[in-house]
């Protein structure tokens, strides 16, 4: 049976797998609809295709993505009309269904609450990894909505909601949760030095510093 609580573990690990052995990620932002093409053999479709393959979209409510089996295939629709920025979360919130192994039918509203945070926090980490924006905030860069919406080419509400779950993840994850991050900070080392070089000055603050730098980032959101 479901657990009555997201698993943001599995989430996380499935997005980091994809972050640190695709080869269609080489830097932010990326082509979501390559990266599923990569991964799977799922495609995707603007919702003004879906007349094609006999699909009412606005039968199922969705403004902005599905994604749907189709005698064993899956297709992701989406909004063709809705900025790019929304478009590509979109997607990957509903790769993150079928890739955590959500299903189609649920039973209750509380499991499709918990559905749609799991998928939430897949495509969030997939376009904005934890690790990256921890490793940029080390080198001594505030991290604001501005800034996520411009180097990793997000909308402002996916920014808002990236900062505010920072600070409810745990600075010290478990060894499985961990166990991509150097291969990820390695895999897109050049481009993290290109957006943000190593300030040496930073490196040398004392614990307590760095300390008081992170509580007045938390303070401010």
């Amino acid at each position: 049976m479901k657990d009555s609580k997201p698993n943001f573990q599995l989430a996380y690990e499935k997005a980091n797998e994809i972050l640190a052995t695709s080869q269609i990620i080489s830097s932010f932002p990326y082509s979501t609809t390559s990266l599923i093409k990569e991964q799977s053999n799922i495609a995707c479709r603007k919702f003004s295709k879906a007349q094609k393959y006999n699909v009412d979209i606005e039968a199922f409510g969705s403004k902005s993505a599905l994604i749907m089996n189709l005698d064993d295939n899956y297709i992701i629709f989406y909004n063709q009309d809705e900025n790019p920025e929304r478009v590509k979360f979109s997607i990957l919130h509903e790769y993150g269904h079928k890739i955590n192994n959500h299903a189609f039918k649920y039973s209750s509203e509380e499991l499709y609450g918990i559905y749609e945070v799991e998928a939430n926090y897949f495509a969030a980490q997939l376009l904005m990894p934890e690790q990256i924006i921890r490793e940029f905030q080390k080198r001594g860069k505030r991290i604001d909505k501005s800034f996520l919406m411009d180097t990793f080419g997000v909308s402002e509400p996916a920014a808002e909601k990236r900062i505010s779950t920072l600070y409810k993840t745990t600075w010290k994850r478990d060894l499985n949760e961990k166990e991509y991050d150097d291969i990820i900070l390695n895999k897109y080392t050049d481009w993290i030095n290109s957006i943000v070089p190593y300030n040496f000055e930073y490196l040398f603050l004392s614990e307590d510093d760095k300390e008081l730098e992170r509580e007045q980032w938390k303070n401010n959101y």
